[in-house]
């Protein structure tokens, strides 16, 4: 069974050449409280190393749609459930051309 997580942040961040968006989320926790995790969305990327702290490569391709919903790669830390993430308006608005909410 997966959940909702709840977008708390969105960006744009240019990595290799690429734009991908920065989310920032919360979700549930199978003890009961919440999370916080963090996912990159773009073109996926092969992971590279790095010698101070991590590179924000893509891992999930983007929303194909203003209604659309992606998930997380991985369960974040403490779920077992997936986490599926429903377009954001910033999204809805650079890449659909939908008015801003």
């Amino acid at each position: 069974m997966s959940q909702i997580g709840n977008i708390i942040s969105i960006n744009p961040i240019l990595w290799n050449m690429q734009w991908n968006w920065s989310v920032m989320f919360t979700y549930q926790l199978d003890s009961g409280g919440t999370q916080q995790a963090q996912v990159f969305v773009g073109t996926p990327q092969t992971p590279q190393a790095a010698v101070l702290g991590s590179i924000p490569y893509a891992t999930v391709a983007p929303w194909t749609s203003p209604t659309s919903t992606i998930t997380v790669p991985s369960n974040p830390p403490g779920t077992s459930n997936p986490v599926v993430l429903p377009c954001p308006p910033l999204v809805q608005a650079a890449a659909f051309g939908l008015p801003l909410k």
